[in-house]
């Protein structure tokens, strides 16, 4: 292959023309001899088959009658053939009848019975095996035998034939590919020459000469063209090189100019980089030191009070409802109560002091040095005064507070993520007291803290161990003296810990979001246990269950709801889910859209508590709300306390006025009882009834429609 490559292009041309040339007259050839080969067979074959059916029409008669001078005249005829090398008459049972050899003159025939019709090749002869029919009837045999050397002598000569013209196709080849190869060769030649000239001497005004219209002729137009581009280039660099020097004199002076520039984008550039760096440790709506700044400069105050042993001081202030207020009023209006907040808060504190946005409505002030703890809490009450005065914001006027917890240095902790830790801890503590309030950290507050992890990490196992367990609470209508519904409610009995008080772990649930899977096991459990009062037939019973802020907030609750209506095969119009006016005041629009489509379900909804929110009349009429409950905190003393009576009359006459049911509930004597009577509040619940029982002993209760209490009722 290597010396092929290195031959001169005239001599690939003719290698290349040769080697076409063989292989086209080589199976050309082929093909020739193979079909002359086939069609020589076919002949012989037609030409057997012929003879056999003369023999066979004509000594019918002969081998019905067993005629042998009849059967070997008729085989005369084939001494003239001198290809046939033998040939016999049989009867159906394979006698012969006739035969006729040029060799064995009749012997060594063979046996036809059995041996199938047609032609068979052998190495030297080819025979044929036909039967003879008397009206379709086979009656014997005719077999030849013919002599394949014929054949052999016709395709020899074929290929002798096919051999001369081979060469003499080849010889011609070779001549004329002698004289074509130089149209070729000729001019690719003269431009290889020209091409090494013009490199040699670098002369851009040589042309190749010659022309045409084929691939070459193109190529040497081609390539004369091309040195008219690099002839022109050539002469255009020339006058750029001219260009250049003039342009690099002038560009050494813009330069000059240029660096002049550079400087003061230099100074622009710090100018950015400083403004980044601002933005990158302040919040960009307040315009307060962020969590990132303020943790260097508690960590840079803790190195110098370590030093100096002296005391520091972190408050950790959180405002009290702005959730509220952002999402009534929209985030524009609670971004503005932001920035005024901010500023009350930096005239509120010393030249050295810090404070700092630590995230949403949550504020840091950062005290490196205070001479006791009670500096600390001058500065806290000092805010919570400037924060309760009222703020104008598009229009509204709002009222804000603060709760605030207090850490102190080193105390309450020596590293900044144990001081801001316990300055939320108390912060927390402050908002459980009641809000608008400063707190300074105690240690017991960290075990209230630890005993609240304690709770929530119990409260992950509790389903699985079947520690958690539904209690029912009868709803009583008191002019039929029946168990009408009930409410589920939820107990806890750990097997350590004990009964765990519902207000203890309900929180701790929706802190951790629990309550998700907790709230899903409550409505599956109550709707399954209705449906066993159903087919125990107490198919009019319903059922009520509570649900939180972060069921209602979480996507997935109606369909939940949807699953365990049709697992527990019960109506929709059944169920009843409560919720309290706190739980609709976390997103007023969020829970409304979620109660409105249970409300179209089937499903009752019913205000808890009622009474003791933050907005009850303004949101109700909002609310797709079929039950108002009236909480017990108005129930307890009347109608002994006239104006929780005038509260549980004014509640009554509004829900009828919005055609509201109405439910006493927290209903522990007959006073209390007979004060609802009279106000038409004929649905009762409470302690004088029955207390929250299990589904077992509420199951009595059923049997015997009976209840302690005045109404002669028995458990």
């Amino acid at each position: 292959m290597r010396r092929i490559y290195s031959m001169p292009l005239r001599r690939k041309i003719i290698l290349v023309i040769m080697m076409i040339s063989t292989v086209s007259l080589l199976l050309a050839s082929a093909a020739f001899i193979a079909n002359d080969r086939i069609t020589t067979r076919q002949a012989a074959d037609e030409i057997l088959n012929t003879m056999a059916e003369i023999i066979a029409t004509n000594s019918t008669d002969a081998v019905l009658s067993g005629d042998r001078a009849t059967a070997q005249e008729i085989l005369k005829f084939l001494a003239r053939k001198h290809h046939i090398q033998a040939a016999a008459i049989y009867a159906n049972d394979g006698r012969i009848i006739s035969g006729y050899s040029k060799e064995t003159k009749g012997n060594q025939m063979p046996n036809p019975v059995g041996i199938p019709e047609g032609v068979q090749y052998r190495d030297n002869y080819v025979e044929l095996y036909s039967r003879i029919r008397h009206l379709h009837v086979p009656v014997g045999y005719v077999y030849l035998r013919s002599d394949v050397g014929i054949i052999a002598e016709h395709m020899q000569w074929y290929i002798n034939v096919a051999i001369i013209v081979l060469f003499t196709s080849l010889l011609i080849a070779f001549i004329l590919s002698k004289q074509l190869q130089r149209i070729i060769t000729d001019p690719v030649l003269r431009l290889s020459e020209i091409a090494r000239q013009i490199i040699s001497e670098r002369n851009y005004s040589l042309r190749v000469t010659g022309t045409g219209h084929d691939e070459i002729g193109k190529l040497i137009t081609d390539f004369n063209e091309m040195l008219d581009q690099i002839q022109l280039r050539d002469n255009e660099l020339k006058l750029h090189k001219v260009e250049l020097e003039s342009n690099v004199a002038n560009r050494t002076a813009e330069l000059v100019v240029a660096n002049k520039e550079l400087e003061a984008a230099k100074e622009q550039a710090e100018s950015v980089a400083k403004r980044m760096e601002y933005n990158a440790n302040h919040d960009p709506l307040t315009g307060l030191p962020n969590r990132m700044l303020l943790k260097d400069r508690i960590n840079t105050a803790l190195s110098h009070a370590h030093r100096e042993q002296r005391m520091m001081a972190l408050l950790f202030l959180d405002l009290d409802r702005f959730k509220v207020i952002n999402d009534s009023l929209g985030h524009a209006i609670g971004d503005q109560l932001l920035r005024v907040v901010s500023r009350r808060l930096k005239s509120c504190i010393r030249a050295e002091d810090t404070v700092a946005r630590f995230g949403g409505d949550e504020f840091m002030v950062l005290l490196p040095s205070i001479s006791g703890s009670s500096d600390a809490g001058r500065i806290g009450m000092k805010i919570i005064d400037a924060l309760v005065k009222p703020v104008w914001c598009h229009g509204h006027e709002l009222h804000i507070t603060t709760s605030i917890g207090i850490s102190i240095f080193p105390s309450d902790g020596t590293d900044t993520d144990t001081l801001v830790k316990n300055a939320d801890i108390s912060m927390y503590r402050a908002k459980t007291l009641g809000r608008n309030k400063l707190i300074y950290y105690t240690a017991e507050m960290n075990a209230v803290s630890r005993r609240q992890l304690t709770l929530e990490t119990n409260l992950r196992k509790a389903l699985e161990k079947n520690e958690l367990e539904l209690v029912y609470l009868p709803k009583i209508d008191i002019t039929r003296n029946s168990i009408i519904g009930a409410e589920a409610l939820l107990r806890w009995e750990h097997d350590t810990m004990g009964i765990v008080c519902p207000s203890d772990f309900i929180p701790v649930a929706e802190d951790s979001g629990l309550i998700v899977t907790i709230g899903e096991w409550v409505i599956r459990t109550a709707f399954a246990q209705l449906r066993k009062w159903h087919d125990a037939g107490y198919n009019k019973l319903t059922i009520a269950v509570n649900l939180s802020y972060v069921q209602l907030s979480r996507p997935g609750l109606v369909k939940t709801v949807r699953q365990a209506l049709s697992e527990s095969r019960i109506e929709a119009g059944m169920t009843e889910f409560e919720i309290t006016e706190n739980v609709v005041m976390q997103n007023v629009d969020a829970v409304v859209a979620t109660l409105e489509i249970m409300k179209d379900m089937g499903i009752s909804i019913a205000m808890d508590d009622f009474g003791t929110g933050y907005s009850s009349l303004s949101y109700l009429r909002r609310l797709p709300v079929d039950t108002v409950k009236i909480d017990q905190s108005f129930v307890r003393e009347v109608p002994d306390n006239k104006n929780d009576a005038s509260i549980a009359q004014a509640i009554i006459a509004m829900a009828k006025s919005l055609n509201l049911s109405v439910v006493a509930e927290g209903v522990e004597n007959i006073k209390q009882m007979n004060f609802f009577r009279q106000q038409g509040v004929h649905i009762q619940q409470g302690y004088l009834f029955s207390e929250p029982v299990t589904a077992e002993v509420f199951q009595r209760m059923l049997d015997k429609q009976a209840l302690p209490g005045p109404l002669n009722l028995v458990r």
